[in-house]
């Protein structure tokens, strides 16, 4: 007479978002993913920020450089970042 009650760790269990749940417990109730959403929507908004600090009462137009700059480099990297996704959601 065989048993036939497996024990947990006799399992193997699921690998959620590249991550083992007996490493990471909290993978099992999906803790591990990205808001990637959210945070393509923040980097707009700051860049929109970063760009409309340029309108004021500014005489000299020396900080201009450290509102343009990153916002200009924001731009990139979440044009990027579409682009990217967009190439792996093709493959």
């Amino acid at each position: 007479m065989a048993l036939t009650d497996q024990h947990p760790e006799d399992q193997h269990p699921t690998v959620q978002h590249g991550v083992d749940p007996n490493e990471e417990p909290s993978a099992a109730w999906g803790w591990h993913g990205t808001p990637v959403r959210a945070g393509k929507i923040a980097g707009w908004f700051t860049a929109f920020a970063l760009f409309a600090m340029l309108i004021g009462n500014n005489e000299g137009h020396v900080g201009d450089i450290f509102l343009i700059g990153p916002g200009a480099l924001l731009v990139v990297m979440l044009i990027a970042s579409h682009l990217k996704a967009r190439k792996a959601k093709r493959l």
